[in-house]
């Protein structure tokens, strides 16, 4: 592997996490500027799901791009420092944990949308359990490692760090949508025509993106090219503009009027159900057991 195209991965990840992450930054300003403005006890919304789930990504996709950068240039400054490998631990710390919040948001979804079954996530939250161990043993390998060795963690160890979170939004978005197409006469009976287009329309195109990063990055990963450490820097910033994008697009819909909404449940890494549409998730699964 050649030292000058590694290190040319590295000054494009910077670069571009640099271009993306004030992008990340305006797009929850925002999301979060059109959550509180249309409530008028702002103090309740601190522990909804949305306002959560964007400021821990924002937060952890903020941190990573901050030690990116000192990492790079401590790399020119200071090559043979040791610690450059704790700087690379804790750059890994922020990345998982951003996957991490994406799978159990959509893990928290899938169990709304099934009528809070607990049967239904035993899968899904036995892959984040697993994955947050992985990230744990990355995390820890790259702490302790020791000049002149690889910055790549052992192969069974990255197999696990792409495959869980796939396996688990593959799960959960394929049960969800599964839901929305069972219940879907009742769903439009309840909401109004036309509502669970736009809605398998988002699920589809978030889990696409998702789906083409993980496998891209496996990819990268098992053939050990240095492009993994570009997806894994990027990672963070692609969890939060997908999720952000969404949350945008409810911020708006719910800024039109009454009569024109079309309660819409929306999905991806880090998915989310407007808190004017939660019936889709309640009322619909009732409704359907009941007929």
């Amino acid at each position: 592997m050649s030292l000058k195209f590694v290190l040319a991965v590295n000054m494009v990840a910077v670069v571009l996490e640099t271009l993306f992450y004030p992008l990340l930054l305006v797009s929850a300003s925002t999301t979060l500027y059109f959550r509180f403005s249309r409530h008028e006890v702002p103090k309740m919304l601190v522990w909804n799901p949305v306002v959560l789930c964007t400021v821990l990504i924002s937060a952890t996709a903020g941190a990573h791009w901050m030690l990116n950068i000192v990492r790079f240039f401590h790399a020119f400054l200071w090559s043979a420092d040791p610690g450059r490998f704790h700087l690379e631990a804790a750059k890994r710390f922020f990345s998982i944990g951003c996957v991490l919040i994406g799978d159990v948001a959509i893990i928290h979804r899938l169990w709304l949308i099934w009528n809070q079954s607990l049967s239904v996530i035993i899968i899904p939250v036995l892959g984040c359990l697993g994955f947050s161990i992985v990230g744990r043993a990355i995390t820890y390998q790259t702490f302790e490692l020791v000049a002149g060795a690889s910055l790549f963690p052992t192969a069974r160890w990255m197999t696990a760090s792409w495959s869980l979170p796939l396996i688990t939004n593959t799960y959960c978005t394929g049960l969800i949508v599964w839901k929305i197409c069972k219940t879907r006469r009742t769903a439009e009976h309840v909401l109004g025509d036309g509502t669970l287009v736009p809605v398998l329309i988002v699920l589809l195109e978030s889990a696409a993106v998702w789906t083409i990063w993980g496998l891209l990055f496996a990819i990268a990963t098992e053939v050990g090219s240095p492009l993994q450490i570009l997806m894994a820097d990027l990672t963070p910033i692609l969890v939060g503009l997908v999720n952000m994008a969404i949350y945008l697009r409810v911020e708006l819909q719910c800024t039109r009027p009454q009569s024109d909404r079309t309660g819409v449940v929306m999905t991806s890494g880090a998915s989310i159900i407007p808190y004017y549409v939660d019936r889709v998730s309640t009322q619909i699964p009732r409704t359907s057991s009941e007929a």
